[in-house]
């Protein structure tokens, strides 16, 4: 057993309460869960596909078949532009001063490339042109960066080459630039959702991990949001941070509750690389924690695996009377509607496709994947040469499109139903597909969920463990 991850999983905060999942990794037979959430790469799901090098024209074919088919998708874009670096951070972005006169010239030429992708990939699937969006995202990075008028061009182009007849628009940022006026903007733009990293409400720890912003700015952008008729402000809190405390995330969640938030995501710090097969934007590098030396962090340190589950149950104990988790770690008021994008790509009953423009995004449908180039040098020479910026692409078998299908479920924490499976996949339940059938029997023998005759439920551990759940068991190689 890795004794520096047992080591890790033993370092316990004395006035709060043993965690849960401490006796169920502790034992040796569990090696591989405690292994999985020692190095967990930042609650990433991997639901990939098992047919490499799967041809592009055929990853095009499956994606307009299911896109013509599906009742809604997620479209988002990607801007990749940030003030600097987060100590944490290993997405691939571009570095800049947004005031500076150069800049000028990379937001435009980001903006060109994010349009040349979006028409590409216009002619490639016809049927985007005509599919109902469900959601649209601008992610980051930080987007908020952008200037108003090239914020402005972008959204005329999505406006006038898509249907947005029926759709949500969210947009993430980041406080030192989501002021009053470019919120106004947003809501001019027909944005009514926004998002945007605090990672903690303690000032000391915002500066730990980089960060340039305080605790103050992020009250005074939800404030603001509000005033103008955004009502649906999405916070990310960050835990297992450099110098957090269990305290600090008591905190954190007290000004949760405090500032009734609608949406607060709660995710765990990575310290690996991305898994490069990961549904999202891939990591490029390391961050510069994992850099020795090159950042001084003050005799602080990180709080161990132990701790961290301290932090997970304390935030799920302040969460659960007025919110509800789903998926996993993505918190709702209970009287709101949760993540719609999240949904749309997880739920049982609808996982449909989803398309991603810009660097490092990752698009998909059930039949197969592709993920793009997370370095912007050749991102840029793939568009200049007229060739979509696709790194990889996988097909998924009929096999693997079930377990996939059983897995998103699953992620969701919503009891995975037999009768929703058999309507998707032609009358087949979850239990003819060895694979599944046989993680199922491993994991209810391991107490982590409970089977029976109309669907499959985790328990408490099993909600905690989800994740290794999803990307430890179920492997073809025991099946």
């Amino acid at each position: 057993m890795n004794t520096e991850a047992l080591a890790s999983l033993n370092d316990i905060d004395p006035n709060y309460p043993v965690p849960q999942v401490w006796d169920f990794l502790s034992r040796p037979e569990n090696h591989l869960f405690l292994d999985y959430v020692y190095r967990d790469p930042f609650g990433c799901h991997v639901f990939p596909g098992d047919i490499e090098a799967y041809p592009l024209a055929s990853f095009f074919a499956d994606m307009e078949r299911e896109i013509s088919e599906a009742r809604q998708i997620h479209l988002w874009a990607y801007i990749p532009t940030c003030r600097y670096r987060c100590h944490f951070c290993q997405y691939p972005t571009v570095i800049l001063n947004p005031k500076a006169a150069s800049s000028q010239e990379v937001f435009r030429d980001l903006v060109d490339y994010n349009i040349k992708e979006a028409t590409m990939w216009l002619e490639k699937v016809p049927s985007l042109a005509q599919a109902e969006i469900g959601e649209f995202n601008i992610f980051g990075g930080t987007p908020s960066l952008l200037p108003e008028p090239e914020l402005r061009r972008l959204m005329a182009f999505y406006y006038a080459h898509f249907n947005f007849s029926a759709a949500t628009l969210r947009f993430e940022g980041e406080p030192g630039t989501l002021n009053r006026e470019y919120i106004g903007v947003l809501k001019e733009l027909g944005f009514s959702k926004i998002s945007f990293g605090t990672q903690s409400f303690n000032d000391q720890i915002i500066a730990a991990c980089g960060r340039m912003h305080t605790a103050d700015e992020c009250e005074e952008t939800i404030r603001s949001a509000r005033e103008q008729g955004i009502d649906w402000v999405s916070v990310d809190l960050i835990y297992g941070m450099l110098g957090q405390t269990v305290d600090d995330v008591k905190y954190d969640m007290e000004k949760t509750l405090e500032l009734e938030l609608s949406h607060v995501v709660c995710t765990k710090l990575h310290m690996e690389e991305f898994m490069k097969t990961r549904t999202g934007v891939s990591g490029e590098r390391e961050s510069l924690w994992q850099k020795k030396g090159l950042i001084n962090m003050n005799s602080m340190t990180f709080p161990g695996l132990g701790k961290q589950y301290q932090m997970r149950e304390l935030v799920e104990r302040y969460l659960h009377n007025g919110y509800q988790e789903h998926p996993t770690m993505y918190f709702h008021q209970k009287h709101q509607a949760p993540e719609k994008w999240k949904g749309m790509i997880t739920d049982l009953d609808k996982q449909y496709p989803e398309v991603a423009i810009g660097l490092g995004g990752s698009s998909k449908c059930t039949r197969s994947e592709a993920i793009n180039i997370t370095g912007y040098k050749k991102y840029k020479e793939a568009l200049d040469e007229n060739r979509l910026p696709i790194e990889e692409s996988r097909g998924i078998s009929d096999e693997a499109r079930e377990v996939n299908a059983f897995k998103m479920a699953l992620s969701t924490l919503i009891p995975v139903s037999e009768a929703v499976f058999r309507d998707r996949f032609n009358g087949r339940s979850y239990l003819d597909n060895p694979l599944i059938a046989h993680t199922l029997n491993k994991l209810q023998h391991k107490g982590l969920l409970k089977v029976d005759t109309q669907q499959v439920t985790l328990t408490p551990p099993g909600v905690t463990l989800v994740e290794a759940i999803i990307n430890t068991q179920f492997t073809f190689a025991e099946s």
